[in-house]
């Protein structure tokens, strides 16, 4: 069964909208409220400003980019992303090798990433 990130969105927004209706009743049945206290927590960055050009913040961007080009393009066509490159079921082998060639990627960036630090 292949469900499209339509389909996925579509049941998230009615399970968003009954917690929210939920949360509405129950907040107007409540009788009493505690006060909340507001602390404020001090947070510091540990990342500088300057290197905003390194190669894991723009591989960062791309990958946002690209998630998003691939939401549109399923909203716009009613297919799932590899429906359109004319692959209905994914052979194992294909699916086994992507996954593979993602996870070394990954673990080069990570490793590549915590050696500058």
């Amino acid at each position: 069964m292949v469900i499209t990130a339509t389909k996925f969105f579509y049941h998230y927004l009615q399970a968003l909208m009954a917690t929210a209706s939920l949360h509405t009743l129950i907040s107007r049945t409540s009788l009493q409220r505690k006060p909340v206290s507001r602390t404020l927590v001090p947070v510091r960055c540990e990342q500088s400003t300057q290197g905003g050009n390194s190669l894991d913040v723009w591989l960062g961007r791309l990958a946002m980019v690209g998630f998003a080009v691939a939401i549109s393009v399923e909203i716009a066509t009613g297919k799932g992303l590899l429906e359109n490159f004319g692959l209905t079921t994914p052979l194992p082998t294909v699916a086994l090798a992507v996954t593979g060639l993602v996870g070394v990627l990954t673990a080069v960036f990570i490793f590549q990433s915590a050696s500058k630090n």
